[in-house]
């Protein structure tokens, strides 16, 4: 895919997948699979690699959604993410939002190289 979006003169990027609420502890970590094969696809393809994963994790972490009580109906982890434990409310999207275009923002994409910016 990364490089079908290259041959219609996108700049790819991929990310690895938001991680879902678990702690250990008082600790959020991470949980989900195909971070390898994300990282492989991106080495393969020369393709910027975006480690949302890690940066979601870290984020709940900075916001202290852990220990809960597992009550996904109120609270903090209540106002961040919906009763599935994996999606979110909208503070909770809007957060995530936010640690992509910072993301975005401050890496090093070979586009910066050609459009100056």
């Amino acid at each position: 895919m990364a490089q079908a979006a290259e041959d219609r003169g996108a700049h790819p990027i991929l990310l690895t997948p938001v991680a879902a609420i678990t702690c250990s502890g008082g600790t959020a970590v991470g949980n989900r699979g195909f971070l390898t094969e994300t990282a492989a696809a991106g080495t393969a393809t020369a393709t910027p690699v975006i480690d949302l994963h890690k940066l979601s994790y870290t984020l709940y972490n900075t916001l202290k959604l852990c220990p809960n009580n597992g009550d996904y109906t109120q609270g903090a982890v209540g106002a961040f993410f919906c009763n599935d434990h994996t999606h979110f409310e909208a503070a909770g999207a809007d957060k995530i939002a936010g640690i992509v275009t910072k993301a975005l923002r401050t890496g090093k994409f070979p586009w910066r190289a050609i459009s100056g910016s």
